[in-house]
């Protein structure tokens, strides 16, 4: 994982965070220290946290980190402090992860924490940043195809905008396995329409339901049990944040 310098810039900095209790985005309660911490100025004083290493935020990226592979594109830079960026560009399997990211204040940021300097030359060769809108961005005329999007560009998790959003990302990318942070809770609110997660092969059903539904050519891991994780996806994120 990158070590973060505190740093600012524009409407950005980056700092890092007190000990406190905290919970993982499919695992229980844990204790986090010293976590580094994105934050936006909003209005007036108010500062946003946009991003942090939080054991909630790591797991929630973890499977994209996991399977990126061939030609990768991340949509979004400032709300993974490029450190999912840098574990996939680690992977074996991952030949080019392309960033899109729109403020030029967050790739400045990003350069100035020197995220990728620790990086083997071998990885770190692999990205290229692009500064554009997610929703708009294309791959170039010629370019191979893209294996793998992953998506990353909302403020909260499971916005009611995020399938839509994706949807219009995939349109234009094309990729040919696509996920996005928080599929799961997104995933599983659209089950329920059909079934609750302890209505056994009712709720796969519903779930694979769910899933064509979407139009997208979605990750489903673990492949032997997707069904069983996005129930315990739900269960920790409604102990603290019932879904509508």
């Amino acid at each position: 994982m990158p070590q973060y310098p505190e740093g600012a810039v524009g409407r950005w900095r980056m700092q890092r965070g007190r000990v406190g209790l905290d919970r993982g985005y499919h695992s229980g309660s844990c204790v986090s220290a010293d976590s580094a911490v994105l934050l936006r100025q909003g209005v007036g004083d108010r500062w946003e946290t946009w991003m942090s290493l939080s054991p909630f935020e790591i797991e929630s990226q973890e499977l994209a980190c996991r399977h990126a592979h061939g030609s990768t594109v991340v949509m979004g830079l400032g709300l993974g402090m490029g450190w999912t960026t840098a574990n996939m560009a680690l992977q074996p399997a991952v030949c080019k992860v392309t960033v899109v990211e729109r403020d030029a204040e967050v790739l400045e940021l990003f350069d100035q924490c020197q995220v990728l300097a620790g990086l083997p030359e071998s990885a770190a060769s692999k990205v290229d940043l692009v500064q554009a809108d997610a929703l708009e961005w294309k791959p170039p005329m010629g370019a191979p195809a893209i294996d793998f999007l992953f998506a990353d560009i909302w403020l909260d998790i499971a916005e009611p905008r995020t399938l839509a959003d994706v949807q219009r990302m995939q349109s234009n990318v094309q990729a040919k396995q696509v996920y996005f942070w928080g599929q799961e809770l997104v995933l599983g609110a659209l089950a329920r329409q059909q079934a609750q997660p302890s209505d056994g092969l009712c709720w796969t059903q519903a779930l694979e339901w769910a899933v064509r539904g979407t139009g997208l050519p979605l990750l489903q891991q673990p492949a032997a049990g997707h069904a069983d994780f996005v129930a315990r996806v739900l269960q920790w994120r409604e102990r603290s944040a019932p879904l509508p």
